[in-house]
């Protein structure tokens, strides 16, 4: 063990302020709006307007460009974490990848914007996805890096809230922009002046958290193999994300083909908003309460009971009002999720070397369901249970997340 490693394990870490946690949530809606903006509604209409075009089915095409863009996210987000271990720079060692990550990310925006085929639309979704994980992985390191355990239920709400209001944003932007390409060029536009704030407050301040890291030579290397109860953690990160990428994936189809809204658009991010607003406000509290608490698993349980709940009734194909009230479920289930994920991933890294490593292994749990999940939710859709096959095995993969919650320990 070098003297840096023993440094970095042994020197406490003071905790994080106001300033550092407005500006890191701010980075964190900017990746995400960048993310789920496309997802919600601009990558579908566009894959509509092309049906309408003669050039295939809709749904065939979403699941051909959402499955692509996330087969290159899987890959993206690991390779993105150890380049965030090994790189340096005078503003801090995870700083060149946001920036890279940012300006590949920004490119395949813009090539949405003026997608003229879906093979084009691919090419950009997997532009987009190639650059943002960069970000989100150097961003989601920063919590164990630079955060104190007695503050990583808050963080990690507030990352996982960061990461809700950029759905909103994105969403938000694409509706303003009535579903066209200026939705792609507004998104990217606000990723990186959402990041801004962060990266100026970081050159101000190159030392912040940068001393909190061995030497790069030493960085990103996995000694010993993964952490017994990594896996277990892993396991709960995947399940809970499988659910949910079935229940949005094909959101606006739903919304529109089974319930029979007029606008499904505006429905879709109504419903949105809602499950954002909930989940932002659901988090925020468990989060801190988790802290004091120094528990994390009944939250966790509860998150997946919350989510069953909502899945099941949506199962049912209801009326659009409880379609609403399953949302208010799902709201409350993804912000008792968001408020203990991070604190429960990072309670199991061992290694400060590789925090960055493990946790691009980490995010493969959040990335893979939006691989499997178009495969997966096209087949259940096109067969006899339609929608509620789809929202029934949500439900299901909800339920299969407690056993992994019950291996993980229950005090921090």
């Amino acid at each position: 063990m070098t003297s840096g490693t023993a440094r970095a394990r042994t020197t406490p870490v003071p905790p994080v302020g106001a300033g550092w946690l407005i500006t890191f949530v701010l980075a964190m809606t900017g990746v995400a709006a960048g993310w789920f903006g496309p997802l919600q509604i601009l990558l579908p209409a566009q894959a509509e307007a092309f049906e309408a075009a003669e050039a295939g089915s809709k749904e065939a095409a979403l699941a051909l460009v959402s499955g692509t863009g996330a087969l290159v996210s899987l890959i993206a987000n690991p390779l993105w974490g150890v380049l965030s271990d090994r790189l340096r720079s005078s503003r801090g060692p995870r700083v060149p990848v946001i920036l890279a990550g940012t300006a590949i990310g920004v490119l395949g925006l813009l090539i949405l914007a003026n997608a003229p085929s879906v093979g084009w639309m691919v090419t950009g979704w997997a532009c987009a996805q190639l650059g943002l994980n960069g970000p989100a992985a150097a961003y989601a390191a920063l919590i164990a890096d630079r955060v104190p355990p007695s503050q990583r239920g808050l963080v990690g709400a507030l990352f996982g809230i960061a990461q809700t209001l950029g759905v909103v944003t994105g969403t938000a932007l694409a509706v303003a922009s009535d579903s066209s390409g200026a939705g792609y060029v507004a998104l990217a536009i606000a990723v990186p002046a959402l990041g801004a704030g962060w990266l100026l407050a970081q050159g101000r301040r190159s030392g912040d958290f940068g001393t909190a890291l061995p030497p790069p030579v030493a960085a990103g290397r996995l000694r010993g193999g993964l952490p017994p109860l990594f896996a277990w953690a892993w396991g709960m990160r995947f399940l809970m994300n499988f659910g949910n990428a079935l229940i949005l994936l094909y959101l606006y189809f739903y919304l529109d083909d089974a319930v029979g809204v007029e606008d499904p658009e505006t429905a879709v991010l109504l419903v949105t908003v809602l499950v954002v607003l909930i989940a932002a406000a659901t988090a925020g509290v468990a989060g801190g309460l988790s802290d004091r608490l120094r528990r994390r698993r009944a939250f966790a349980v509860a998150a997946a009971g919350a989510t069953v709940a909502g899945t099941v009734t949506l199962a049912t194909l209801p009326p659009y009002p409880v379609v609403i009230g399953a949302a208010t479920a799902l709201g409350c289930g993804w912000g008792l999720y968001l408020a203990v994920d991070m604190a429960m991933v990072t309670a199991t890294l061992t290694d400060p070397t590789t925090h960055a490593t493990m946790l691009g292994i980490a995010n493969i749990a959040a990335v893979l369901p939006q691989v499997a999940a178009p495969l997966v939710a096209a087949a259940l859709v096109a067969g006899p249970l339609g929608y509620s096959g789809l929202y029934g095995l949500a439900a299901l993969t909800a339920a299969g997340a407690v056993l992994c919650v019950a291996r993980l320990p229950d005090r921090y």
